[in-house]
């Protein structure tokens, strides 16, 4: 069965978008400042409890997976006092009988490990067949697992599930931030656009095919039911915030409003802002997105923090010598954890960026209704595709792999802003 329709903005050439997403989301931390760059960013605290991961099998990655923003690694809290690890295992691997010809195998061990001993409780290992992302967190102690384009659904006993099949290569997998909706963009079955005939000659190679469309699905996690579907010229993020989704719309004098649409219901402005370029939207929980705009006059990002009343919560500058930027939220909503990479240099939207140019990996843990840091730490080994570190459903715990060891930290509980008629009241 299918749902309604989703309204995706194709005002702008989707090419053109994703151009313009990628240069919004080269940001950094505002925990990122000069004087923590000269310390390596990394002053804070020491960690409660720490896990080397070297007894477990786990082997550093090479430089390859620096910028290539391919996926080798997993960090992810089950519960509290659990986590599921995985990881690439190195060495030959046998071939299979249906093996294709565009396969990049690897073998990716999971481990399930019990706080606060780090006691291996299960392991297993899963064969995949290409090195992007593999594995999702679902809500109560569920993940989802990617083998070509079938998902599986997978739990503390690490056993794969059939979960969704798909007839078609699979190109996205998104999650609401609270997991109960789910994206997935597949390739349309329809055929190629055919080529135009030409009289005219043509020298060397065949012109590539033209990409099929991409088919959108969301569906709710749980009953697995499609409740709105569309189909674009590529895949696209879709930024989910509670029953609907968000969408910037352009208008006069660099203006832009961000309008939330729900599956259900009237469409609303939820604010206006101004950017020179397309603004961003990352959703951090159920009713907070981060909207990123680009002044005129620098390749830094004013990053405001909006509510579903269209409230701005906070803002902040984030450099632009940051970049590639991952998030890691919690179910319910209190934190984030941010990632990005630390370049030598500030980014423009045409720099090109090599291995050599990188110096930190860097995460930042925040409170997400008032935008203040909790914690700051540099990962090792860097990964570009992210996912070396975790924070605990209810925000209480944080967890990143860094200098051999997983280490976690126990961290207060999110801070509630002050009610303006507080602050009057003084």
């Amino acid at each position: 069965m299918l749902g309604m329709a989703l309204k995706v903005d194709l005002s702008i050439p989707v090419r053109m978008l994703l151009v313009f997403l990628t240069a919004i989301l080269c940001v950094s931390s505002p925990a990122h400042s000069e004087k923590n760059s000269e310390k390596n960013n990394d002053t804070g605290p020491k960690p409660d409890l720490r896990i080397p991961v070297e007894p477990l099998g786990y082997v550093s990655a090479s430089s390859f997976y620096l910028t290539s923003r391919l996926s080798s690694t997993s960090l992810d809290f089950i519960d509290k006092d659990h986590l599921l690890f995985t990881f690439r295992v190195p060495g030959l691997m046998k071939r299979l009988p249906d093996q294709r010809r565009d396969d990049e195998d690897q073998t990716i061990r999971a481990v399930v490990l019990e706080l606060p001993g780090g006691n291996v409780v299960a392991k297993t290992e899963w064969r995949m067949h290409d090195r992007s992302r593999y594995l999702w967190r679902l809500g109560e102690g569920r993940f989802l697992v990617r083998q070509r384009s079938n998902l599986f659904l997978t739990d503390t006993s690490l056993e794969l599930k059939p979960y969704i099949n798909s007839d078609t290569a699979l190109q996205s997998v998104q999650l609401s931030p609270d997991r109960k909706l789910l994206v997935v963009e597949s390739e349309s079955k329809k055929e190629n656009r055919p080529a135009v005939a030409s009289a005219v000659p043509t020298l060397g190679d065949d012109p590539a095919p033209e990409p099929k469309p991409v088919q959108i699905y969301i569906l709710r996690s749980d009953t697995r039911s499609v409740i709105a579907r569309s189909e674009t010229l590529n895949a696209v993020e879709i930024p989910m915030m509670a029953e609907g989704h968000l969408q910037a719309t352009p208008g006069r004098e660099n203006r832009w409003l961000i309008r939330y649409l729900p599956f259900h219901g009237e469409e609303r402005t939820l604010t206006e802002v101004q950017s020179y370029c397309h603004p961003a939207q990352e959703t951090v929980s159920n009713d907070v997105t981060l909207v990123m705009t680009c002044p005129r006059s620098s390749n830094d990002h004013q990053v405001f923090a909006i509510n579903l009343d269209g409230k701005t919560l906070w803002q902040q500058r984030w450099e632009s010598r940051y970049i590639w930027p991952t998030f890691q939220l919690t179910q319910d909503g209190s934190r984030f954890a941010y990632s990005s990479l630390q370049v030598s240099h500030s980014v423009g939207i045409m720099d090109q960026i090599d291995e050599t140019s990188i110096v930190h990996q860097m995460v930042g843990v925040f409170d997400t209704k008032t935008g203040q840091l909790r914690l700051a730490k540099n990962a090792t080994p860097m990964l570009s595709a992210g996912q070396n570190y975790t924070l605990s459903p209810d925000g209480l715990r944080f967890a990143i792999l860094r200098e051999g060891a997983i280490e976690i930290y126990d961290l207060p509980p999110a801070t509630t802003p002050v009610p303006a008629e507080a602050h009057a009241g003084h």
